[in-house]
C-alpha cells in the first residue's frame, strides 16, 4: 500500500529540504490556495522514513494558521494506528527561506506504483454536468458520485473518513479535497479507487491561541466546543444539522447500517496512545512550537470525541 506507515520521525530529525529540486511539472501551488510547493526528496534519501526521489509537498502555513503543521503530522501519525490510509506527514523546514512546514508524501507515482493519476472530485462533478457548491455539497452526492465511478469499496471509505474527520475535528473535507486515482487495465479501461484523506491541517482546533488554550480545560467548554464542529457537508445540501461531525457519522450509519464495525475501528485509540503522540510532537525543537498545554488540550479533544462517536454509533 502507498501510504503504508513509515519509520517514526526522531525528535532530531526535522527534515531541511535545502537543495531539494522543485518539482519541473508542478513546482508551486495553485493560486490562491495555501502557501505549498512540490518538491523531489533526493535518491539516497537523507531520513529513513522518506523515499528517495519521491514527489512531497511541502506546506508552509504561517501566523494564526502555523498550528495546521502539527494537525497534519498528528492526523498521520493517529491515523496509521487504526489503518486509515493518510498520507505520511513530517516536520521540516527550508532554511533559505526560514520557513517552516510540513512535508508531505504524495500518495502515488511511487516506483513501484502502477501509471497512475489523480482527479478532485470537483472535476468528476463538472466533468458529469452536475453542479454542486464545491465549498458545501452532500454526503448524499458524494457517495452517488463515487458508486457511480464503479468504486469498490466506496462505503468502508466514506464510514471510515467520516468518522475519522469526527475524531479529529476536520472540517475541511469538500470536494477539492478528495477525489479518485484512476488505473487503466491493457483494454485501456478506466479502474477508479478513493485516494487516501489527505489535507488534515484544519483540524484540531488549529486556530485557538496558546494563550486561550486554558479555558478549554472545563469539561462543558470542551464539550460545546467540540458539540459545534462541523463537516463542509451534511447529509443533504445545506442540511447543517446532520453536517455536524458526530451527526453525520450517526445518519451515514442510519442508511448504511453495515458501516458500524468500520467507525468503530476508527475509534480504537485508546487514552495512551493518543497521550503518546501528543507528549512526542512537544519534544521537538520546532520554529512553531507545540506546547504542553496545546498537547493536553488535543489530547482532551480526540478522547472526547472519540468516546462522542461512540455513542452515536451505539458502540
Amino acid at each position: 500500500m502507498a501510504v503504508a506507515p513509515r519509520l517514526l520521525q526522531s525528535t532530531n530529525d526535522v527534515v531541511s529540504i535545502a537543495g531539494w529540486d522543485l518539482d519541473e511539472d508542478f513546482p508551486f501551488g495553485p493560486q490562491g490556495a495555501k502557501p505549498k510547493r512540490f518538491v523531489i526528496c533526493p535518491n539516497p534519501s537523507p531520513h529513513p522514513f522518506l523515499i528517495g526521489g519521491h514527489r512531497y509537498v511541502f506546506k508552509e502555513p504561517s501566523g494564526s494558521k502555523g498550528q495546521q503543521i502539527w494537525s497534519e503530522v498528528i492526523a498521520y501519525e493517529l491515523a496509521r494506528d487504526i489503518g486509515v490510509p493518510v498520507p505520511p506527514a513530517f516536520l521540516a523546514y527550508d532554511p533559505s527561506e526560514r520557513s517552516a512546514g510540513v512535508l508531505v508524501e504524495f500518495f502515488y507515482g511511487h516506483a513501484w506504483d502502477p501509471p497512475t493519476r489523480f482527479i478532485h472530485a470537483i472535476e468528476r462533478f463538472q466533468g458529469m454536468g452536475i453542479h454542486v457548491d464545491e465549498r458545501r455539497g452532500s454526503l448524499r452526492d458524494n457517495v452517488l458520485l463515487t458508486r457511480s465511478h464503479k468504486v469498490v469499496d466506496w462505503q468502508r471509505w466514506w464510514a471510515e473518513t467520516i468518522a475519522f474527520d469526527a475524531l479529529i475535528g476536520n472540517t475541511d473535507r469538500h470536494s477539492e479535497n478528495w477525489g479518485f486515482l484512476v488505473n487503466k487495465s491493457h483494454a485501456d479501461e478506466a479502474t477508479y479507487s478513493l485516494a487516501p484523506a489527505f489535507d488534515n491541517g484544519t483540524s484540531l482546533g488549529f486556530l485557538i491561541r496558546d494563550a486561550d488554550l486554558a479555558k478549554f480545560t472545563a469539561p462543558a467548554r470542551l464539550a460545546d466546543f467540540i458539540a459545534r464542529g462541523r463537516h463542509h457537508f451534511g447529509w443533504l445540501s445545506g442540511s447543517d444539522q446532520s453536517a455536524g461531525h458526530v451527526n453525520l457519522c450517526a445518519q451515514f450509519l442510519l442508511v448504511f447500517g453495515g458501516s458500524g464495525q468500520v467507525m468503530k475501528n476508527v475509534i480504537q485509540l485508546p487514552d495512551s496512545r493518543i497521550e503518546t503522540v501528543v507528549e512526542w510532537c512537544t519534544r521537538f525543537d520546532f520554529p512553531i512550537a507545540f506546547s504542553q498545554a496545546r498537547a493536553d488540550f488535543v489530547a482532551g479533544q480526540v478522547k472526547a470525541r472519540r468516546d462522542a462517536i461512540a455513542v452515536a454509533i451505539g458502540v
